[in-house]
């Protein structure tokens, strides 16, 4: 993933984390470090053991799955599709058990070497300081 936007990307994240470990945005912004870096073991210690992860709306990702170990190879998998991201957050909004997360993303599909323009909102709900289920809803734009 391209610093120059996961950097940013981070940013946001952390200016909306708490010094509670278990608040949903400290847990989240600790995920996607996490994934940035190529941890997805972050991913697996920040869900519930019925995790489930359903992505919508691009063909390539498109999906549901349930359980820690499916959750996390699928996302390892979904992150491997791709080269040269560039992720942008626009908003957060956190409320109670919940963080939704708009953003746009464009990258490269490397199967086709396609370029792509993603625009997206990423709803986890949490339960007892973890991921219990993460929604992710994708459209592809592009601008002329």
């Amino acid at each position: 993933m391209d610093r120059e936007y996961s950097e940013p990307l981070l940013a946001t994240v952390k200016r909306a984390t708490t010094s509670e470990p278990t608040d949903p945005q400290s847990i989240l912004h600790a995920v996607y470090a996490g994934i940035i870096e190529g941890d997805y073991e972050a991913l697996g210690e920040a869900v519930t053991d019925d995790v489930e992860l359903n992505i919508v709306g691009y063909g390539p990702m498109h999906g549901t799955w349930r359980g820690r170990k499916d959750v996390v190879e699928a996302t390892r998998r979904n992150f491997g599709l791709v080269s040269g991201q560039q992720p942008e957050i626009d908003g957060m909004i956190s409320q109670g058990n919940s963080v939704a997360v708009l953003l746009r993303e464009t990258g490269t599909l490397k199967s086709t070497g396609q370029a792509y323009s993603l625009r997206g909102v990423q709803w986890f709900t949490f339960t007892d300081g973890k991921i219990q289920r993460i929604d992710e809803i994708l459209a592809s734009i592009w601008k002329s």
